[in-house]
């Protein structure tokens, strides 16, 4: 590579390390929770409300939370979590009279503003101070529905643009894997694009090769292709009887748990299936990857085209079901196309990597299956993400899956366009392209070596 090509290269990697980690900061502000918490000492139980005004001018029970003091004469900790958008809240500190200890009254989200309890609070009934500070206060509630009113807004932006040393490290850190990744992608982006062409160019060949595979696959049993679909359709009833029947998993909101599981296990059909075959596409065509003139690169795709044939059938099947049940056809499901786009790169770009590799390491087919096994339930598919919080949501929101079968409940069930989650999607496709990336310049390493090994 010339200088010019690496300062050019250098300079991309530092420009984009810098735009992942102001992306990172602002998904951070827009994604913080905000929590209201103090401890509180009182001398007797009761329960003590938080009510808060995101929209409109009245107080009211559907915002609002309850949090029980039931420990009297100890310090408790109560926390509540309130939407970003709140322009008041009130503390309603139970029903019966008694003194109320309160400290470390404090908002939090990316860093921590306490609230002085020296201060005027904006609007306060049925209460006293009896003494007061910075950090702790003493009331004397009369009973009566005591309450307190804290004007939020000003709180809520000093703790959303403060800064916190590990959310600046950690953003810091993935800025810079950004940067690193974004500007290998565009280091091999001719590499990349050129393959492209080649599938395009040959696009008719793939198709009839695709067909071909999905009807050799079961050409030595009696009922044929009809095994591509029953096997599907039996596994899909099988879970369905696990998750529904057996653990008695309940609808999900208003919609019943079948056509929820339905959104997310068809694509995840589609994708191991394509992923999986497109590991074994050279050693299933060693015959053509010994011919000089086959184009090679082609086979991975081959499977993923065969692999389309039972997904159109499935896509049809979750249409037919969600109409059974009164959810008929909308302008949102035709973002299916732009998904099935997300899992056919997502597939291609793996299976590059994959089917170079395991012509060297055999073990890599084990593995597979075992990554794919995990894989299903790692998705998540059977169960919602929101039973998780913090960390671990995260973590299973990197999944790139999850992408995809989010888009797929967010068509059929939610009805968001892609475009409305705007941090997924960049994240997804900058994942997916530094895979296809990776594959392909893997692939066209190794591709010299392999009609030795076979």
């Amino acid at each position: 590579m010339s200088l010019k090509k690496r300062i050019i290269l250098i300079a991309l990697a530092l420009l984009f390390t810098a735009t992942g980690f102001m992306v990172l900061q602002s998904y951070d502000r827009d994604n913080a929770v905000i929590k209201v918490s103090a401890e509180i000492k009182s001398d007797v139980k009761d329960d003590y409300q938080l009510f808060y005004i995101a929209s409109g001018s009245d107080w009211t029970e559907e915002n609002s939370f309850h949090k029980n003091y039931d420990s009297p004469g100890v310090w408790q900790k109560l926390e509540y979590e309130i939407p970003a958008n709140t322009k008041e809240f009130r503390m309603d500190l139970g029903h019966r009279p008694g003194k109320v200890e309160m400290r470390n009254f404090k908002i939090s989200a990316i860093s921590e503003k306490t609230i002085a309890l020296n201060e005027e609070w904006a609007d306060s009934h049925q209460l006293k101070k009896q003494e007061s500070s910075i950090e702790e206060a003493e009331l004397r509630s009369e009973g009566e529905d005591p309450y307190f009113v804290i004007e939020s807004q000003p709180l809520i932006k000093q703790a959303l643009t403060g800064n916190d040393p590990f959310h600046t490290a950690k953003n810091a850190v993935s800025g810079l894997l950004f940067g690193a990744t974004v500007a290998f992608v565009f280091r091999y982006a001719r590499t990349t694009l050129e393959a492209a062409k080649e599938i395009v160019r040959h696009r008719r060949l793939v198709l009839n090769l695709g067909k071909n595979d999905f009807k050799t696959k079961f050409a030595s049993s009696y009922l044929g292709i009809v095994w591509g679909f029953i096997t599907p359709l039996i596994t899909i009833a099988t879970y369905w009887f696990v998750f529904q029947v057996g653990l008695r998993s309940g609808d999900v909101g208003e919609l019943p748990f079948i056509l929820w599981f339905l959104a997310g296990i068809i694509p995840w059909f589609f994708f191991s299936e394509a992923f999986g075959g497109a590991t074994n596409a050279l050693s299933e065509y060693s015959y053509l990857v010994k011919k000089v003139v086959f184009k090679i690169e082609l086979l991975p795709t081959v499977k993923i085209v065969s692999a389309l044939f039972v997904h159109v059938f499935f896509l049809i099947v979750i249409f037919v079901v969600y109409a059974a049940y009164g959810y008929y056809p909308s302008i949102y499901n035709l973002q299916l196309v732009y998904y099935l786009l997300c899992s056919i790169v997502l597939a291609l770009g793996l299976s590059f990597l994959t089917s170079s590799i395991v012509l060297f390491f055999k073990d890599l087919n084990q593995i597979i299956t075992i990554i794919l096994q995990i894989g299903f339930w790692f998705t998540p598919i059977g169960w919602p993400v929101t039973m998780l919080s913090g960390f671990w949501a995260t973590l299973f929101k990197m999944n790139p899956m999850f992408y995809i079968v989010q888009g797929f409940r967010d068509s059929f069930v939610d009805h968001i366009l892609f475009y409305e989650r705007p941090y997924a999607t960049l994240y997804f496709w900058v994942l997916c392209l530094a895979i296809l990336t990776l594959g392909i310049v893997t692939f066209r390493k190794l591709k010299p070596h392999f009609s030795d090994v076979l």
